[in-house]
């Protein structure tokens, strides 16, 4: 808050990291503090009226008719301030989740519970991907950027395309179950996943080659069919799901603004 009345922009990152941090020490302290000052019979009730004072303002950028011109209205310039404090909340949301990743893995390590292995390899990829991450920000050198990029694009990467080749697995497991025929809808499921799966492969174009490109009967055509059941019947289907979604998360977003969904500071569900 007060680190660029003290710093330059010239100045190391290490003092803007040190003054970021003392930032957040000093400032959540405070508020903590204060908080805590609080009885507690009134901290559900002050947590309500903040959330709803705090998305009331911040929707009405988006109700509030803008000016034709520049498309913005009087609550723009705020809401482009609150915008830039989500990287706070970021911050803090990373930190919190680290401290918790932090605490239970600690604590089955320091307990040797089963699996305690796979607790000090979190601390070791941990400390040492954060250590090459600082390195390469505050020395960078050609060796900081290939330790980087071997444990991230080397390791990282390849882990992460490991674990999604693993759930195609999963995916082939539950399409058999699914596919089996033991009704009307389940066969139509399958012709139809069967017709999109062989119109996307050059062997679905070669089995219909013989039907001509234009006219009528270039509809049976395996890739002319796959399209059209992506682009009409599933494309209305998905819709429709796209749409129980959005009501769904409508429906999330008034319960959280008006504090009435479950939450650590209710007990009880409305």
């Amino acid at each position: 808050m007060f680190t660029h009345y003290f710093l330059k922009p010239g100045a190391p990152a290490v003092l803007w990291i040190a003054a970021v941090a003392g930032d957040f020490l000093l400032f959540g302290g405070i508020l903590f503090w204060l908080l805590s000052l609080i009885p507690a019979r009134f901290r559900k009730t002050i947590v309500a009226a903040l959330t709803f004072i705090a998305g009331f303002v911040y929707s009405l950028e988006y109700f509030v008719p803008g000016d034709p011109k520049t498309g913005r209205n009087f609550m723009t310039g705020f809401t482009e301030q609150v915008d830039m404090t989500t990287t706070v909340v970021y911050a803090f949301a990373l930190g919190l989740g680290i401290y918790s990743l932090m605490q239970f893995h600690g604590r089955n390590l320091a307990r040797r519970r089963p699996g305690w292995q796979n607790n000090l390899a979190f601390f070791i990829a941990f400390f040492v991907m954060a250590a090459a991450g600082f390195w390469q920000m505050l020395a960078p050198s050609a060796a900081s950027s290939n330790l980087y990029n071997t444990l991230y694009s080397s390791t990282v990467v390849a882990l992460g395309a490991t674990m999604f080749s693993t759930i195609g697995f999963y995916i082939v497991s539950a399409a058999y179950r699914a596919f089996r025929i033991r009704s009307g809808e389940a066969t139509l499921m399958l012709a139809a996943a069967f017709v999109v799966m062989v119109g996307q492969v050059p062997v679905g174009a070669y089995l219909t080659s013989g039907l001509p490109a234009d006219g009528f009967l270039s509809i049976f055509r395996l890739e002319n069919l796959s399209y059209w059941i992506l682009k009409e019947p599933n494309m209305a289907a998905w819709r429709g799901i796209s749409f129980g979604i959005e009501v769904g998360a409508l429906a999330m977003a008034l319960r959280t603004w008006l504090s009435l969904e479950r939450g650590s500071f209710y007990d009880r569900e409305l």
